[in-house]
């Protein structure tokens, strides 16, 4: 079975991925109901036109067209068909496909790649964020050896979901033939204790709040002062030490707005002393459900913007912007923390999180700052996802959508630094 032969065995039940599961006599009316719509008294217009209620595709979602479950079961029963491309063709006939809903998109991406148009089942499916549609995205990628951007789309369904059917799998497959390997590392949301031997250093350590491939992190109390500290030990304590001396100079050195401040360091205990925020980061923010905190989206998005600029003015590329490495002090005032992977323009690396690494760098490019503003998208997409299923965002969040888009896409179309995003922002 073929690589989009094994996918559409999947999807076909349940192209819309998010929806609830429906009882049989439901999905038995839906599908009477576009079958009706085939072979019922309706006739085709003279000329080989489309059926009466293929050409209300173009309407599915408003009050005078089907529903989204009657479209898509309409375009389920028309497959292989000498509907289909009809059916395809007023599904999609808003000027502006990214305003059809990505269900039917991901419905008609799939007739279209069973049809060999691979390149425009991939156009009908720029802007997908579901899981349908990214690993529709993502087998049309491989297929046409486009491996790097194959291992991306994966990576933002691993990203949000671990047991996403055959995710994994395909992530080692391509991955192993692209020649990219990934750090294993602990799972940020396992439970987790205080090191049995703390380093030394005036700290008195509280509880671990985060885990990742170089360090953990607590949150401590200066024993001296009286402040809490984050307090970011690294696995390798000594031997991390020159890495940890990068990090802590980095950090000091683009001190300022939207950077974690660092007040200590100790390279041969491999500790760092670094800023508390209560608020903790984006990544906690999303976990807790609390995504009212996060709108209106302009409200840090712009700052973050400006902070990546700073950072690219300097010369460095960020290389791991992630939810969970962009706190908030205050909503209006995000800050940029973990600059481990942090590297001058150019310079190669293997850092970063899978998910949250562009295409271009999973292919072996040196750092660019380009690299940052698709970490930058991927977090705009992230928070703007949760803040649909919460039914909010509105306006602002339309246009900072259609910027997420912008950066998580093709390399030579996203903003080429930071300063070019803040030129872009809405």
């Amino acid at each position: 079975m073929s690589l989009l032969s094994r996918f559409r065995s999947w999807i076909r039940p349940t192209v819309a991925d998010d929806a609830e599961p429906r009882a049989p006599k439901e999905e038995e009316a839906i599908a009477r109901s576009a079958a009706r719509a085939i072979a019922g008294p309706a006739k085709e217009v003279e000329g080989g036109g489309a059926l009466p209620q293929i050409q209300r595709l173009a309407r599915a979602g408003r009050a005078d067209g089907p529903t989204l479950d009657e479209a898509i079961a309409l375009l389920r029963q028309v497959r292989g068909t000498v509907h289909e491309a009809s059916a395809v063709t007023h599904a999609l006939k808003d000027p502006d496909l990214r305003a059809v809903p990505e269900p039917i998109r991901v419905a008609c991406a799939d007739i279209l790649a069973a049809r060999g148009d691979e390149a425009g089942a991939l156009r009908v499916l720029e802007g997908s964020s579901s899981t349908a549609g990214l690993v529709l995205a993502a087998d049309l990628h491989a297929a046409s050896g486009q491996l790097a951007r194959a291992v991306g789309a994966i990576e933002r369904v691993l990203a949000r979901d671990l047991g996403a059917p055959g995710a994994r799998e395909r992530h080692q497959r391509w991955s192993q033939a692209l020649g990219y390997t990934r750090r294993e590392v602990r799972r940020l949301d396992e439970a987790t204790v205080v090191t049995a031997k703390a380093p030394k250093g005036p700290f008195h350590l509280l509880r671990e709040v985060a885990r990742g491939g170089a360090g953990a992190v607590y949150e401590a109390e200066d024993k001296l002062l009286g402040r809490r500290v984050a307090f970011k030990v690294y696995h390798g304590r000594g031997a991390d030490r020159a890495q940890l001396e990068r990090e802590a100079r980095l950090t000091a050195q683009l001190g300022g707005p939207g950077v974690l401040r660092v007040f200590d360091a100790d390279p041969e205990e491999g500790w760092l002393a670094l800023e508390w925020v209560p608020r903790g980061s984006l990544r906690d923010i999303l976990r807790t459900g609390a995504a009212d905190l996060l709108a209106p989206v302009g409200r840090w998005a712009r700052p973050l913007a400006r902070a990546l600029a700073r950072v690219h003015a300097a010369g460095l590329v960020h290389a791991d912007v992630k939810p969970a490495n962009v706190l908030l002090r205050q909503q209006h005032d995000p800050v940029l923390g973990d600059f481990g992977s942090a590297r001058r323009v150019d310079t190669p690396g293997d850092g970063g999180s899978p998910g949250y690494v562009s295409p271009e760098r999973l292919a072996g490019r040196g750092s660019h700052p380009r690299d940052d503003v698709y970490g930058y998208g991927r977090v705009l997409e992230d928070v703007l996802h949760r803040l649909d299923e919460a039914g909010g965002g509105g306006d602002e969040a339309a246009a900072f959508r259609a910027l997420a888009l912008r950066c998580v896409g093709p390399d030579e179309e996203r903003p080429a630094d930071g300063a070019d995003l803040v030129r872009a922002l809405p």
